[in-house]
């Protein structure tokens, strides 16, 4: 655990440095990537995903809109659910501070194929996580 939390706040704290140039927060630039798939999420699925109570997100959506870099729509199927979406200038903010982060991230000693594989380890922690409930010590 100790690992894991000092290399998130590690890249956190490079990714920062990145953002400020772009006038975003970390929280901004974890709504912008889930939605950089270009399928547009729901507004409860953003905030358990971007890890932000839906009072945040809210407000930072509402900051994104304002920013034009996300509009929001109702959905198709369900009229009473709303879907981000990003906008074409949300999409260049997101190529542009993806390629930052990359080249950020090339001199780190990390090859493709461990790479690869510290992605599927991370996903099959996660996935092993949210799958089984908290219960209490005894």
């Amino acid at each position: 655990m100790d690992l894991l939390t000092r290399a998130e706040r590690l890249l956190a704290r490079r990714l920062t440095a990145i953002l400020d140039a772009e006038g975003q927060t970390l929280d901004a630039w974890r709504v912008i990537t889930l939605l950089a798939d270009g399928k547009g999420h729901f507004m409860t699925e953003l905030a358990d995903r971007a890890f932000l109570p839906p009072g945040s997100l809210t407000r930072l959506v509402d900051h994104l809109v304002e920013e034009n870099l996300l509009y929001r729509r109702v959905d198709d199927v369900d009229r009473r659910r709303i879907r981000a979406h990003l906008t074409a200038r949300g999409h260049r903010l997101h190529e542009r501070v993806a390629a930052r982060v990359h080249d950020s991230l090339a001199g780190l000693p990390v090859d493709g194929d461990a790479q690869a594989q510290l992605e599927h380890l991370l996903t099959g922690l996660v996935d092993t996580l949210g799958e089984r409930p908290l219960t209490p010590s005894a």
